[in-house]
């Protein structure tokens, strides 16, 4: 077994963080290589091999975390394995990095109602409206999702996350 030099590690996460790159960079691992590694993923996710497809995953996030499609599928897996948490901690990184792509919100208030908690739903469905798009045909299909996933998560969930952030406002001035 090889022992790890933890002052090596160390130094190429500070290059990392310096510099602003992804661990493909500092590797020099190319897209294709990368885009490889997804397609096997996706099949092994679509065929239902969740262990599997997680671990390529977890790869692909390590190698290029600033990668939405790549932190996307991770949540998928997640999610389609149950781990609802984790799935929506995925779902709101890949959401960080591409606003306006209404899919990972939907896909985290799934989860979180999933796991009971109707106010961290409404609030990613708070957030789709807020940023998709509003005259595309995604924008208007999740748009329509979310407002059917609305009523099952209920409007005192909508009313309390409102009266929240009236109290923030509130405190702020």
């Amino acid at each position: 077994m090889q022992k790890i030099d933890t002052a090596k590690v160390a130094e190429g996460v500070k290059k990392l963080i310096e510099t602003g790159s992804t661990l493909k960079q500092l590797k020099g691992v190319s897209n294709s290589e990368l885009e490889a590694v997804y397609s096997l993923a996706f099949g092994y996710y679509r065929t239902g091999k969740y262990e599997e497809a997680s671990k390529l995953f977890q790869f692909l996030v390590m190698f290029d975390h600033l990668n939405a499609k790549f932190w996307f599928g991770m949540g998928a897996v997640q999610q389609a394995m149950k781990d609802y948490q984790s799935a929506a901690s995925s779902y709101g990184y890949c959401s960080f990095l591409n606003l306006e792509n209404p899919k990972p919100q939907l896909h985290a208030a799934e989860c979180f109602l999933a796991l009971g908690d109707k106010r961290n739903a409404a609030s990613c469905l708070e957030a789709l409206n807020e940023y998709c798009p509003k005259d595309t045909d995604i924008g208007r299909e999740y748009r329509a999702k979310a407002e059917n996933l609305r009523k099952m998560i209920g409007e005192e969930a909508f009313e309390e996350l409102a009266k929240e952030d009236e109290e923030l406002a509130k405190k702020s001035m």
